[in-house]
């Protein structure tokens, strides 16, 4: 159970046995995976027309200066372990502003991948 500090469930993953929460934010159905400190958002519209990944803007912003090979985060969603790109992977306040942005409903162009009708 959440609380007023914790309203979205964040707490609640573990990255390990508790690993997916989903939420319905304006007609948005919002799912948030991973924990205890990393996380994707992905969320969409009641059609399943448009869909809307969360986007880190400092992994996006560093992509194209970093030559590793670290282009993927290994985290557990729902019990299946992914190798995720790095640009979708979030911490908790880059999580809390997409929450933000869902609430809003504006999607910063550094901030989201947007898949489908607008």
């Amino acid at each position: 159970m959440t609380d007023e500090t914790d309203p979205w469930g964040l707490d609640d993953l573990d990255g390990i046995a508790n690993t997916l929460i989903t939420h319905r934010i304006g007609e948005w159905e919002v799912m948030i995976g991973g924990g205890p400190d990393r996380y994707v958002l992905t969320a969409q519209n009641p059609s399943g027309t448009r869909i809307v990944n969360a986007i880190s803007p400092a992994a996006a912003a560093t992509e194209d200066d970093d030559d590793d090979d670290d282009d993927t985060i290994d985290l557990t969603v729902g019990d299946q372990a992914i190798d995720y790109p790095r640009e979708y992977v979030l911490d908790r306040s880059e999580v809390l502003d997409a929450i933000e942005d869902l609430q809003t409903g504006q999607f910063p162009t550094d901030r989201w991948g947007i898949t489908g009708d607008a």
